[in-house]
């Protein structure tokens, strides 16, 4: 999809963004971002760019983990507009996840959600992010992925008619994008195969590229690190552009811990503090988060009683 369309197809769902993915989701959504923070490992004295912050969900929940300063960035007012109303005090920027107004190496991490699909070049985006982070830093993020196998079949039937018909009892923007979601992740990967993802990373300067899928293959969190050798902090698209795809990338699945850092200091909102949050993806925490019927009906009223 083009990037001009993002803005388009999310306006208006800012206030409700939060509470309803993480219904329709059956409470993923919160736990991959929750792992997608804890992928970072930034310090108090840390400066972390956040791009594609939406409502502010996981700019933050690093604030509260790591007690860092964060700035969040989105090309969508009305989804920057909700992220304020949470919280005042945290800079947020309206801009292109592709030309970043900021100036090189401006950053120790740098963190996005749901991002790649909405840009019209993933590969010259993942330049461009890397290009503010410093070299050493970490930079990460989650994206929807399609599972494999016989799970494939009910992830389309799911996206494809539960999605749609489960937002129409929100509203007519959520029905929208329940429609969109499933077509656009088949597309992206159609284009762009999981170890291309990985050759624009490592295109972009970016070394000990790691892939975890999560939720039996419905999401993947990759996080990696900026360079700090010269070759590969400043000229890493010109070295590593002629390898085969996947060559040179480190591809590794593994649990990500996601408790709270040590002396880390609250200063703002928990993302949430229920265990069901705080379970790390994989193994049978996924089938007990999204499966299990009496999880499953507690996450519901939880979700909608609050």
């Amino acid at each position: 999809m083009p990037a001009a369309d993002a803005p388009r197809i999310f306006s208006g769902i800012g206030e409700t963004y939060e509470r309803v993915g993480a219904l329709l989701s059956f409470g993923q959504d919160p736990r991959w971002r929750t792992a997608l923070v804890s992928s970072v490992d930034a310090s108090a004295e840390d400066r972390v760019l956040d791009v594609a912050t939406g409502t502010g969900l996981v700019a933050r929940e690093l604030a509260r983990r790591y007690g860092c300063a964060v700035v969040g960035l989105d090309q969508s007012a009305t989804m920057l507009a909700a992220a304020a109303a949470r919280n005042g005090h945290m800079p947020l920027i309206r801009g292109r996840a592709e030309r970043l107004p900021f100036p090189d190496a401006s950053f120790d991490h740098l963190t996005f959600t749901y991002l790649l699909r909405y840009v019209d070049d993933p590969a010259a985006t993942m330049r461009e992010l890397a290009r503010v982070v410093k070299p050493g830093g970490r930079i990460a993020m989650v994206e929807f992925a399609v599972p494999s196998g016989p799970l494939r079949w009910a992830w389309w039937l799911y996206t494809r008619v539960g999605l749609p018909f489960l937002g129409r009892f929100v509203s007519k923007q959520w029905s929208d994008v329940g429609a969109f979601l499933g077509p656009s992740i088949e597309r992206f990967y159609a284009t762009h195969p999981q170890h291309e993802l990985e050759r624009y990373w490592g295109d972009a300067g970016l070394c000990e590229i790691r892939s975890t899928r999560m939720s039996f293959g419905g999401g993947v969190l990759m996080s990696a690190t900026r360079s700090t050798s010269e070759a590969g902090a400043t000229e890493g698209p010109r070295a590593m552009g002629n390898r085969p795809p996947g060559r040179g990338v480190r591809r590794r699945v593994e649990r990500v811990s996601v408790a709270p850092a040590e002396g880390a200091t609250s200063v703002a909102p928990a993302l949430d503090r229920s265990a069901f949050y705080s379970l790390a993806p994989g193994g049978l925490r996924d089938y007990w988060t999204l499966l299990h019927p009496p999880y499953t009906a507690w996450h519901l009223s939880y979700v909608l009683l609050g």
